[in-house]
């Protein structure tokens, strides 16, 4: 049986089992299993680090064992699967062939021989299947709390983006409540079998880069401050480097915090220019790590060089749609043929709409016909504050631009919206984009036409502050 062949069986009986053919890096720990390989060796060729390749061909053999019904390990994979296929050939009057796409599948129509219980157990090279724990910096990490996934699944493209397609960059916007953080902290018990090290660090107190870097190298690279150079590129080097020696996972939470606030959207704050040149390094230079990114806006630089590279990622959430529908449930709202229109005004944002089932609960007895019978809606004194954070970042000709759509009725297109606002078409479009990428109006295709307009409760909230 040449490596083909077995690619071929292997890729047949996994299949049978899971529905799933062998993803690349499954195959790489077969082809590399048949030549002879260590684990390392095919680290090495796949650019993953070893352990995540152990773990990754532990869960293969155990299928193939549940499927032979027989220990199935690195040592004796390949002996295993040509004595199988010998098997399959002189006992063919137990197997039906069944097709599967283009693949050839053997079904067991009664049981082949089972190994005899008296054999000696297979023996485990040192190379086999031992799971290392990560080493874990959680501390500035949110709690696991109750999840609400969204349409689509972002959790499922997000796992994906990282364990499939080595992306090294991921950045996550949305409005304060959007469940970013819920996300990416949901994220990490999916995915942290595939690293070494795993670090969460918040920006909240707008730390220096030379903080930032401090911490991740001392954590990384487990060596003490006092060894680490002054200079920040020198910093930026060790890190690097760290990241290639290890598979890290670094999740760096509210990043809008060093960004500016009176500008367009994803500028940097004086002095804090320079993590700009730390995403630029982690997202363009080649190594096994990941960068993941919360805040409620993108920097700016990370737009230039989001692309169609799977290494660099972008993913902006907005609402919950009909899953929204388990918050109310949760919080006892009655009047169910209404929460649609619940949702709608506040744009599925979790945070928000738990914050005003509070309200309704309070003063409606849960009836949500009732609150949305008053005009304007009620924002409350919880979520104002909430809505003044975010209003408070735009630049000027973004809060003419808003304050123009907050009076809009129907959506409407760009020309349309450059026919009644003042100043030049490029600040204006500036200004559209820049709003879209903070979250703050929708985009939409309406009859071959982009249209823009902005959620029900962000358009009270402006009219409140232009009173």
């Amino acid at each position: 049986m040449d490596v083909q062949e077995l690619l071929r069986l292997a890729d047949g009986l996994v299949f049978t089992k899971t529905g799933k053919h062998l993803d690349d890096l499954q195959q790489a720990v077969v082809r590399g299993t048949w030549q002879g390989k260590r684990y390392s060796e095919i680290s090495k060729e796949v650019h993953c680090t070893e352990r995540h390749v152990r773990n990754v061909a532990s869960k293969l053999w155990q299928i193939l064992s549940k499927i032979l019904e027989e220990d199935v390990n690195k040592s004796n994979f390949s002996s295993t699967m040509e004595r199988y296929e010998i098997s399959k050939i002189s006992n063919s009057g137990y197997f039906n062939l069944v097709h599967k796409g283009n693949i050839n599948v053997c079904t067991e129509t009664s049981h082949p021989p089972k190994t005899p219980q008296h054999s000696p157990p297979a023996q485990t090279s040192n190379e086999d299947d031992t799971q290392q724990k990560p080493r874990l910096d959680l501390r500035d990490a949110p709690e696991i709390k109750t999840f609400y996934n969204y349409p689509n699944s972002p959790l499922t493209a997000l796992e994906n983006s990282i364990a499939r397609q080595n992306c090294r960059l991921l950045t996550i916007t949305g409005m304060a409540g959007t469940g970013k953080s819920a996300i990416a902290r949901n994220l990490i018990p999916q995915i942290q079998t595939q690293f070494d090290r795993i670090i969460w660090l918040s920006l909240r107190t707008s730390p220096p880069l030379e903080t930032t870097l401090k911490t991740l190298i001392q954590f990384l690279s487990n060596q003490p401050e006092s060894n680490l150079p002054t200079n920040t590129d020198a910093q930026l080097s060790i890190l690097i480097e760290a990241l290639r020696d290890n598979r890290c996972l670094i999740l760096l939470d509210d990043v809008q915090q060093i960004l500016s606030s009176g500008q367009l959207a994803g500028n940097y704050k004086p002095g804090y220019e320079n993590y700009g040149t730390l995403f630029k390094l982690i997202g363009e230079i080649p190594h096994n790590s990941c960068l993941i990114l919360n805040s409620w806006e993108p920097p700016s630089d990370i737009i230039t060089f989001t692309d169609d590279n799977s290494a660099v990622r972008l993913l902006q959430l907005t609402g919950l749609g009909e899953t929204a529908k388990e918050i109310l449930r949760e919080k006892g709202l009655l009047d169910e043929e209404r929460w649609p229109d619940l949702i709608n005004i506040y744009q599925g944002n979790p945070l928000w709409l738990k914050l005003v089932a509070q309200t309704i609960n309070n003063l409606f007895s849960g009836r949500v016909s009732q609150y949305l019978s008053f005009q304007p809606v009620f924002l409350g004194d919880e979520l104002t504050p909430i809505l003044q954070q975010h209003y408070q970042r735009l630049s000027e000709i973004e809060k003419q631009a808003i304050s123009q759509l907050s009076n809009e009725i129907e959506p409407v297109s760009f020309p349309q919206f450059m026919a009644k606002c003042q100043g030049s078409q490029r600040e204006l479009c500036q200004a559209i984009q820049s709003l879209s990428r903070r979250g703050m109006i929708e985009k939409m295709s309406c009859e071959s036409e982009i249209v823009f307009t902005m959620p029900p409760v962000l358009k009270q909230y402006v009219k409140m502050v232009a009173e």
